[in-house]
């Protein structure tokens, strides 16, 4: 058992004898957050059915106790619909209503409110949105987006910065999914020249972002017809993609070679068939002499 797993069990064991002294006075407030603390504890345990019901029994509880004009904390409320999201998304269960018991309130909590710090909200943003974006309810994404924004743009420190990236890409998917190309294209954009300046810094956590960044923001400039734009910025992901393979920061090599084809039909289409059979040949490379082969040809 590693260290976090040991402090989950303690955790655990406090919250059970909590729960057990509460239920037989029935209906509280203490008995709310005993709920809530022990169901997302249950649920970084992955003990999701158990976690379920803790959740489920505090969303009905908070429902009655405001019911009888009993002040429940936002965070406590957001906490528990947005985990009771989490745990059905996992399952792959329809989780638009959780998600929205979690948005009513989302912009009342603050890093003041039961359950979340600063940070806890953040990244509870970033998982929501993910959630949501995978379940195809760019809509609900979007807000979680923005209230991440709005804790993340004006904080200079690199975990926040990282955390810009990660938004902007969620939020150019938003547009995405509602054929919104243009401003889409202009959140690929910002989140890539936020992940070049914490790279320049050596503060970036993960190319992977700036690089999916770039590729997304590549092809918004295909879409609509920026093909001098799309080359270029398809190119130097294709640079940028080969340094990840340099150092074992990619798992294989598909998506240059789906990177190179695609910038050799552009070309084509272009009528510039040298420059298109050039990338066609690197593509051939790849598959052929394998990844590693080809970067170590490449920097010969």
């Amino acid at each position: 058992m590693d260290v976090s797993d040991f402090h989950l069990e303690k955790a655990l064991e406090g919250y059970n004898l909590s729960v057990n002294e509460l239920e037989p006075k029935g209906e509280s407030q203490e008995l709310v957050e005993a709920y809530v603390n022990r169901g997302c504890v249950l649920y970084m345990m992955d003990y999701l059915t158990s976690a379920m019901e803790d959740l489920t029994a505090a969303t009905e509880m908070i429902e009655s106790l405001e019911s009888q004009g009993c002040d429940i904390d936002d965070g406590t409320f957001v906490k528990a619909h947005a985990t009771i999201g989490a745990i059905l998304f996992n399952q792959d269960y329809e989780v638009s209503e959780a998600y929205s018991n979690a948005l009513s309130r989302l912009n009342r909590i603050s890093p003041n409110s039961r359950h979340f710090d600063m940070n806890g909200i953040i990244r509870m943003c970033v998982e929501s949105a993910e959630n949501l974006l995978d379940s195809e309810y760019p809509d609900g994404a979007e807000q979680f987006i923005l209230k991440g924004l709005s804790l993340t743009e004006n904080r200079p420190d690199p975990w926040s910065m990282n955390r810009v990236v990660e938004f902007r890409i969620l939020y150019g998917e938003c547009f995405l999914a509602k054929e919104m190309t243009q401003d889409a294209l202009e959140q690929f954009s910002e989140a890539f020249e936020t992940g070049s300046s914490l790279l320049d810094s050596s503060e970036l956590e993960d190319m992977e972002t700036v690089a999916s960044a770039l590729i997304s923001k590549a092809q918004c400039e295909k879409d609509l017809d920026l093909i001098d734009l799309y080359l270029a910025d398809a190119e130097t992901s294709v640079v940028l993609l080969e340094e990840m393979l340099k150092f074992n920061k990619l798992e294989n090599a598909d998506l240059i070679v789906t990177i190179h084809q695609e910038i050799a039909s552009v070309l084509m289409s272009e009528d510039r068939m040298d420059e298109a059979e050039s990338h066609m040949m690197k593509a051939v490379a790849i598959g052929v002499h394998g990844a590693k082969d080809y970067i170590k040809n490449n920097e010969e």
